[in-house]
């Protein structure tokens, strides 16, 4: 939709990020050629990284926490021999191995595999992550490096492992991770664990949940936007998707009537027999809503809403923030 020439529909556009812009400056970017009402994304990229970074589009903006906690899956390079105060080729080189590296690629995979499953992470200094109410990465900046806290992370698999022996010692993996994981210290960590340092040189983020890079647009693309351009024209040229397919959740279908209560935020009650799996019902559980168009006869996506109680024989349901 259009209004006053903005763009005001509501969705999200799943970015193929180039290297060396960063994931603010690619969502402003988009924002101003869409002249979109609101815009965010869904998990940062380094400016050196690249890849898939999903961008939300007005009310789909609500969603930014749902979009950053899915895992994610990441193509990784990575040198052996040196690590630089960033853990990537942005940093100063602060140790390097004199030596010739002399391990076994039995034991690089060994080691790399080791990381799988459940694990702390401390977080480098060269992150957004605030503590005292500044950035760390501010304070690493003057010099200063603070006691960080570990956080837990999951390594849910590593696939297709290259190991590169010649002037340079290069490895190169597929990583399938949970939300909250810095790849540039799980890199560093291989690198310790092995011995002989590590720094990321190369990281291209392939998949959000189920949201895949083949999948995105690339900013040359939306480039080509303009005011002349019609709504379904810009859908066409951003691949735009609308809000229903950010979520897992099970479809329900309401009439008119529940429809303008849960709309009005009112807590309304089903009878438990228009539900699947009763017993796995709980007050966590979260559905897409429809309501049946009677022009078209289609059913119309109209938000989303999740249980608030449950009874021997009904649920009462309410709506969530996103509702038409």
């Amino acid at each position: 939709m259009k209004k006053n020439n903005k763009f005001l529909t509501d969705g999200i556009i799943l970015l193929n990020k180039e290297k060396g812009i960063s994931s603010f400056g690619a969502v402003n970017r988009l924002k101003k050629l869409l002249n979109a009402d609101k815009s965010g994304h869904a998990g940062t990229l380094d400016p050196m990284a690249e890849g898939l970074l999903i961008i939300m589009l007005n009310r789909a903006t609500k969603f930014s926490d749902s979009l950053m906690k899915k895992d994610k899956e990441y193509y990784i390079e990575m040198e052996l021999g040196y690590q630089t105060d960033t853990y990537d080729t942005e940093g100063m080189i602060i140790h390097k191995y004199e030596e010739e590296i002399e391990i076994s690629n039995e034991k690089i995979i060994e080691v790399i595999k080791s990381f799988l499953g459940s694990i702390e992470q401390f977080p480098p200094m060269y992150s957004a992550i605030k503590m005292g109410g500044k950035k760390l990465y501010e304070l690493a900046r003057k010099g200063i490096e603070v006691e960080r806290k570990p956080r837990k992370v999951k390594i849910n698999s590593i696939k297709k492992i290259k190991i590169e022996r010649g002037k340079s010692f290069k490895i190169f993996f597929y990583a399938d991770v949970s939300s909250g994981t810095y790849i540039r210290t799980l890199v560093k960590d291989i690198g310790d664990r092995l011995g002989v340092y590590a720094t990321m040189t190369k990281l291209v983020r392939t998949r959000i949940g189920n949201f895949a890079l083949e999948e995105a647009v690339s900013m040359k693309n939306i480039e080509k936007i303009n005011e002349s351009l019609t709504v379904l024209e810009i859908e066409n040229i951003t691949k735009l998707k609308n809000v229903e397919c950010i979520f897992d959740y099970d479809k329900m279908t309401v009439n008119e009537e529940k429809y303008r209560k849960l709309k009005n935020g009112m807590t309304v009650l089903f009878k438990t027999n228009k539900f699947k799996e009763i017993d796995k019902l709980n007050e966590n559980t979260k559905y897409k809503v429809y309501m049946e168009n009677k022009m078209t006869g289609q059913k119309e996506f109209k938000g989303v809403a999740g249980i608030v109680k449950k009874g021997l024989n009904s649920v009462y349901i309410k709506r969530e923030k996103y509702f038409l």
